[in-house]
C-alpha cells in the first residue's frame, strides 16, 4: 500500500499530527497503559509491556502502509495529549481504514478528538478513497459514539469480541 509521500506532521487549528517516532514511545506507554485513559472500554487496557509492543506494530503499520496512528501534540505547547488516526485494517471481512484515538483524561471534552479525525478524515479521502472509514469502541463509551455521530459514521453493527459488546461504525460513502 506504499506510494504515498505524507509530510512529517499535518497541522490543524490546534494541534500537530505526526509519524511515531521512537522518541514517543514513553509516552505512548504511559497513555495505553494508564487506567484512567479507558475509562469505557477497559477490556482493551494493557500493561506496559502490552502497549510497548503494541507501539512497534503502529511503528510498523507507517514503514509498510505508509500511514499509521499518529502523535498528537497541542501546536502551542508540543505537548502530547495522545495518539491516533487512521491504520489499515480488515473488518468483518473488509479492508477498511480504522479511525481510533487514545487522549489524556486532560484533552477530554476539548474538541480534540473530532478535530484529528478530521484530519485523519480528510487525508483517508485524498489518498486511501477505495477504503472504507470505520470506528470500533465499546458500546459504553458514550463520548466515543457521539463523536463518530458528530462526524457523520453510521452505525452498522453490534457485536461481541473477547466476551465484550462494541459497536461498528462506517462512514458512509461520499
Amino acid at each position: 500500500m506504499r506510494g504515498v509521500d505524507e509530510p512529517d506532521e499535518i497541522r490543524t487549528e490546534r494541534l500537530v499530527l505526526s509519524r511515531l517516532e521512537p522518541a514517543d514511545a514513553d509516552a505512548f506507554i504511559a497513555v495505553h497503559s494508564a487506567p484512567e485513559a479507558y475509562p469505557h472500554d477497559g477490556w482493551s487496557r494493557r500493561t506496559a509491556d502490552q502497549a510497548r509492543e503494541l507501539f512497534v506494530n503502529f511503528r510498523r503499520n507507517w514503514a509498510v502502509d505508509g500511514i499509521g496512528y499518529w502523535t498528537i501534540r497541542l501546536a502551542g505547547t508540543a505537548e502530547v495529549i495522545g495518539f491516533g488516526g487512521v491504520r489499515h485494517s480488515v473488518e468483518e471481512g473488509e479492508p477498511v481504514l480504522n479511525l481510533a484515538y487514545r487522549l489524556w483524561p486532560s484533552a477530554w471534552g476539548r474538541g480534540y478528538a473530532p478535530e484529528m479525525a478530521r484530519a485523519a478524515l480528510s487525508w483517508a479521502q485524498r489518498h486511501r478513497p477505495d477504503r472504507p472509514v470505520v470506528i470500533v469502541t465499546d458500546v459504553g463509551n458514550t463520548p466515543s459514539i457521539r463523536v463518530a455521530e458528530k462526524l457523520g459514521f453510521a452505525r452498522v453493527l453490534e457485536r461481541h469480541r473477547d466476551d465484550r459488546p462494541e459497536v461498528l461504525f462506517r462512514l458512509p460513502a461520499r
